[in-house]
């Protein structure tokens, strides 16, 4: 098994993603989560409220938790195979929205995810994909 997630390249990501937003006149809070869903670093910018804090926990855990990015996530949560258990239901931090990227090594193994919550989805997930290749030479 492979080292967990540093904190330097939790670090890495999540400032990349408030850089990214910043550059382009957002202001949005991004979590990185370890394997296990513990929040290794949470910045929140300027501004960024509650539920953009928890919104950004909820997207690193979803993504760590699955190994899938959240987007990818919601689409299975709202399959009709789904109705049976709903992910609330399983776990009740899960959040099946965009915005979240699960943090994945060359061998495949899933170290962590990242999450971003304060813009609308597709900005979330946009800025969580780009801090996560911000750190891929770190994770090799």
């Amino acid at each position: 098994m492979r080292e967990p997630l540093t904190y330097t390249v939790a670090h890495q990501a999540a400032q990349a993603a408030l850089e990214t937003a910043r550059a382009e006149g957002l202001r949005v809070c991004a979590v990185v989560v370890n394997r296990g869903g513990a929040t290794k670093v949470l910045l929140a910018d300027d501004g960024v409220g509650l539920l953009g804090v928890e919104t950004a926990r909820r997207k690193a855990y979803t993504s760590a938790a699955s190994g899938l990015p959240t987007a990818t996530f919601a689409q299975f949560a709202a399959s009709p195979e789904m109705a049976v258990a709903p992910v609330h239901l399983v776990d009740d931090q899960l959040l099946p929205v965009p915005g979240g990227v699960p943090i994945v090594v060359d061998d495949g193994e899933v170290i962590g995810g990242i999450g971003v919550g304060g813009a609308d989805g597709a900005t979330d997930d946009r800025l969580a994909t780009l801090a996560l290749k911000s750190i891929a030479e770190l994770l090799a």
